[in-house]
């Protein structure tokens, strides 16, 4: 009975250490291993792993031109006290955005700072050519991989690659259709700026800390209702009048 047992909780412990391994394309040893951070944490504390971020001018004002997108990295193993250097490389089979016109020139080695846990890769991105027409939604792409060098390895698969989306419009966010689906009928720039000045945690792309079922998303909802009933909201592009529900031609 003994034997049997001991055989039956000795699977279990190889099923469990095989299975933590999974999301690992080398199993830890040596030298520490560089990666992006791929997941988000929400307001319940939920992990959410991603691959690509939407990064977009079109929640600021119009008056910038150049901003500063921060990507998070991050390693596994034990640390250093002396700066590492780290490699960025361009994927350039998936990328269509042109250095120097969508983007400031990216260096292939950068520094991990010492005695941290984490570190920031710095993109300088250029508003002027970057597509502006929510109703025809484009991205330029610029996607990103990180290499094995003398101070770091590969780490986590999840966290190898990174596809950055840019534009300079107002796209979706994913709590639109997620979080919150139906509750703000479709999707229009002009709604999500009326509910941004109802409450700034909405203004996000990431996630927020309501569901459909919240007390300020249902109070949201009946004010966004009357603040299109009681006013002309006009497309530009259509000249047609946003409502709940669509764009409705002018009576």
């Amino acid at each position: 009975m003994n034997r049997r047992l001991y055989g039956f909780l000795f699977c279990c412990l190889a099923y469990v250490v095989t299975g933590c391994n999974q999301d690992i394309d080398y199993p830890y040893e040596g030298k520490d291993r560089i990666q992006f951070q791929h997941y988000t944490v929400d307001w319940n504390g939920n992990r959410h792993y991603i691959d690509s971020i939407v990064y977009s001018f079109g929640l600021t004002p119009d008056s910038v031109l150049v901003d500063t997108l921060k990507l998070v990295m991050e390693y596994t193993g034990f640390g250093s006290d002396q700066a590492r250097i780290y490699c960025i490389r361009i994927d350039a089979d998936s990328t269509n955005a042109v250095a120097g016109t969508h983007y400031a020139a990216i260096e292939r080695e950068q520094t991990f700072r010492p005695n941290k846990l984490t570190d920031t890769l710095r993109i300088l991105i250029f508003r002027e050519f970057l597509p502006n027409d929510y109703t025809s939604p484009e991205n330029i792409r610029l996607d990103l991989k990180v290499e094995p060098n003398a101070d770091f390895d590969l780490g986590l698969k999840g966290g190898l690659r990174k596809k950055i989306l840019l534009n300079n419009y107002m796209s979706e966010p994913t709590w639109w259709q997620k979080e919150l689906s139906g509750t703000f009928g479709f999707f229009h720039p002009e709604k999500w700026k009326f509910l941004i000045g109802l409450d700034p945690k909405l203004n996000t792309y990431g996630s927020i800390p309501y569901d459909r079922n919240s007390t300020e998303i249902k109070s949201h909802s009946n004010s966004l209702y009357w603040y299109l009933y009681r006013n002309v909201i006009i497309d530009a592009k259509t000249g047609m009048r946003v409502t709940l529900s669509g764009l409705e031609p002018i009576e």
